[in-house]
């Protein structure tokens, strides 16, 4: 009995996590940390990275904007649990590690965020929502992406795809198009 009062006070404060009010205010003090964790996994190499194509600002928006209740909880329990795990591991904030020590926190925290595979994981991602880590590289990527420099500097982007027309009449009045 004293197992199964355990297991039902610690379901019942991981549902309050999940489904609480997000204290979505905390993002902006943790803009900087964005930066550096989208940088982390976009770095700047001969292309632009993730700081530069701000991506950072796309993240914060899409989790103020788009993500549900329980990935925003996620996402602010994961930026403060691993805003924590930099300091008691090397002693000092996410942004003034080493490139090594930024990888080796983010992998600690992809390995903690990693679902069961086939119908529990799917049922798990459900009731639980996405991990802290699956949010970040999801829009990091997305982000990077759809940005103009992404799109334009680290893509090859082609504008038409399909065959090469290089003369294209115009109606009198009609604008140009653009793809993307």
């Amino acid at each position: 009995m004293l197992a199964g009062g355990f297991a039902g006070a610690y379901a019942g404060f991981k549902g309050y996590q999940l489904l609480k009010e997000p204290e979505l205010r905390k993002l902006k003090s943790y803009r900087g940390l964005i930066d550096e964790l989208a940088e982390t996994i976009i770095p700047a190499t001969d292309t632009p990275g993730a700081k530069e194509a701000g991506v950072g600002t796309f993240v914060s928006k899409m989790i103020l904007e788009c993500c549900s209740r329980k990935n925003q909880n996620n996402f602010l329990d994961g930026l403060q649990d691993l805003a924590v795990f930099a300091i008691i591991r090397y002693g000092k904030p996410y942004e003034k590690c080493s490139t090594t020590q930024k990888e080796t926190i983010l992998h600690y925290f992809e390995r903690k965020g990693a679902r069961y595979s086939g119908l529990i994981g799917k049922a798990q991602r459900v009731v639980m929502g996405d991990s802290f880590f699956s949010i970040l590289k999801k829009y990091s990527i997305l982000g990077y992406c759809t940005s103009k420099k992404g799109a334009t500097e680290a893509l090859v982007m082609d504008y038409v795809p399909g065959k090469y027309i290089g003369s294209v009449p115009l109606k009198p009045g009609q604008r140009g198009w653009a793809i993307y």
